[in-house]
Formats: C-alpha cells, structure tokens, sequence
C-alpha cells in the first residue's frame, strides 16, 4: 500500500478517536513489509490552553512496562548469565513464605500464581522510596492466594513486583539499572526515548503527553506515573513507570522482533522464542505478553494471526506483535485525561487493530 495511504488511513482513525473523545491525542506506529509508518494527532493538553502533540513527546506507557521492562530485561539478564530457572521455584531464590515459595517462576510471568489481580500497597509505606519495595514484598508474602496456581490466569501486578524484587536480589542491582544494561543494546533512533523519571533526566513537562488528575493530590499527573503502587516506588517497578516516545516503543520492539528471528546476538533465541510462544490451556497471557483472545473481548477483534503478543496499558497505550507477519502495531494516548473511568478506549482498539491488520496481508 502507497505511504499516503496508509498515513491517510490512521489521520483518519485518529482524528475519529479525538472527536469523540476517546482520548484527546494519540500517535500511532506501524511495522510493517520493512518500513515505518507514524501518525500522532490532537492535543497532548487542553487546559489552561491547547498544546499540539509533537511526535517524540514522552507517554506515561502503565502496564508496557510488564513486558517492555520487566520481560525485556528477564530475556536480557538471562541470555547472557542465565542465575534463574524459569521452571523451578522462586523460593529458591528469595525467601518466602511456603505457598508462594513453592511456585515456579515462570507462573508469575503468565499471571497463574494464585495471588490476587491487585492490593493497595501504597496504603503500606509512609514516604516515596524505591527501598519500599521491600516493604511491598512483605505485604505481598501475607496475602493469601486466591485460588491453586495454575489453575486460572488472573492478571496480578502483585507478580509482577516479586519479579522486579527476584531480578534486584539475585543480579545484586536496582532494577532501573538492569533495564539500563538490557537496553543498551538497542539500536534507539536519535529521538527516541525508553525510560524511567523523565523529568529526573532532565526532561520538561512540557515534553510529557498528562495523564489524569491523582485522585490523592488533586494534581495533574505529567511526567509522574499514574500508578499509585509504582509511585511510592519512586517511579520504578516492574509494573509500571516505564515512559517512552513512539520511536523508543518502536525500537524495542522491531529488537525484539528480529531477536525472535534470531538475528540478536546478545539476546538468545531460544529463550526470546519460549517468551514469546509459551502457551498454557486458554491463558491469555505467554511469558510476559499479552495473547490474542479468542474468548470474549479482544482489543485486537481477533484480527491478527495466532502468533500474536502484545500488552495494554492503563494510560491508553498498547502493542501488538504478529510475529508470523513481521508486523508491528502501536498505539500511544492518553485516554485517562478525560478521567480514569473512560472507557471508550475498548471500541476504539478494536476498530483500530481490526482496520490495520489488513495492511498486513498487502
């Protein structure tokens, strides 16, 4: 398909999503046949006046960060000196109490623990520190599981903060540096950006795409995580804090795209292919990515092969890797500015993904 139309195709998608406030800007990015295409429309903010997205503009990427950071640097950390097992239990690793101890690993990954989806951790600790996570830790070893591992998949940030606190422990540095390292590799384009604490590397506000108001301060979030948990964290976990611009998502990415082919030296093949294509019962989820359902709801529509990784982000951002194409999609928004409870984001994904796949196919 000729490049103006398919820039045409997403003005299009994106102006609709606008009009109808499913969210008052976004930016879309697109792999595909070996070219990029990106598209970003609307107003990053519209108060107290109306500020133009720019296309390296940084947004607050919530749950990208699960696969992105927490994944990524997994995959990273273990192709090159591989001190876990994804199979064994994660109490041989860290100390726990004897229902979480015995859980392999790799079912926190896939979100079939047994612990709850979510629990107020923030509510824990008095002050933001990233050390408050060994206080989350001992909250989390307190909770009861919700039902035998591996029995169901229910979504768990709670996972996720055990797994950034196993990779702290036994690689013997923050997480924020982990990810660092992993990223390192990465052939980033000159405007591209993938971190945590913006505006702790010097980043403007101004740079930042706002999020909702914090419903604790009253105060527009910009640059500051939405995730409340995250936040006492100092911005970093490996659930969320992760802020990026279309070209840093982009980047990782076709990184890992091509690591899937095996065309990533520093990252194994095997392993990036385990990640990847792991698949238990009907679970919606692999090694730290999304699958395409096909039960119910699918932000996909069910439009894209059964090859399919990707991951949603609170904010209003998401991925989609159908990796039996060689395609790409992202889409970066700010859907939460119109408050945390909107939820039109839901029909517009579907419509969006639906109408790209088919570039895919030409």
């Amino acid at each position: 398909m000729a490049f103006y139309k398919v820039q045409s195709l997403i003005f299009s998608l994106l102006e609709e999503g606008i009009k109808n406030e499913v969210f008052p800007c976004a930016i879309a990015g697109i792999f595909v046949s070996g070219s990029r295409y990106i598209v970003g429309r609307g107003y990053k903010s519209l108060f107290p006046f109306l500020e133009p997205l720019e296309d390296d503009d940084l947004f607050d990427l919530a749950s990208l960060t699960k696969p992105l950071a927490l994944a990524y640097t997994f995959i990273y950390l273990l192709s090159k000196n591989s001190k876990i097992e994804l199979f064994k239990p994660i109490g041989e690793y860290i100390e726990l109490n004897p229902s979480l101890a015995k859980i392999p690993v790799f079912r926190f990954l896939n979100h079939t623990s047994g612990l709850p989806s979510w629990y107020p951790l923030y509510r824990e600790v008095k002050e933001h520190k990233e050390n408050n996570l060994e206080k989350y830790i001992q909250k989390i070893n307190q909770l009861p599981l919700e039902y035998k591992s591996g029995e169901r998949c229910v979504y768990s940030d709670l996972g996720y903060y055990l797994l950034t606190y196993l990779l702290e422990k036994v690689y013997g540095k923050p997480f924020s540096t982990l990810f660092e390292e992993a990223k390192s590799i990465i052939p980033f384009n000159k405007k591209a950006f993938l971190s945590f604490n913006p505006l702790k590397k010097g980043f403007s506000q101004e740079r930042v795409v706002p999020t909702s108001v914090c419903p604790i301060t009253g105060k527009i979030l910009r640059g500051v995580v939405e995730d409340e948990n995250t936040r006492a964290l100092q911005g970093v976990s490996g659930v969320a804090g992760l802020f990026g611009n279309i070209y840093g998502v982009l980047d990782i990415l076709e990184t890992l795209l091509k690591a899937y082919k095996g065309e990533v030296k520093e990252l194994s093949h095997n392993l990036v292919k385990e990640f990847l294509d792991f698949r238990e019962k009907d679970f919606t989820f692999s090694l730290g990515f999304m699958l395409q359902s096909h039960n119910g709801y699918s932000a996909t529509g069910g439009a894209f092969s059964d090859k399919t990784v990707g991951h949603l982000g609170f904010t209003g951002c998401s991925f989609f890797i159908d990796l039996g194409k060689d395609f790409i999609v992202v889409l970066l928004s700010n859907r939460v500015y119109f408050g945390r409870t909107n939820q039109k984001i839901k029909d517009f994904r579907v419509k969006f993904h639906t109408l790209l796949s088919s570039l895919a196919l030409r």
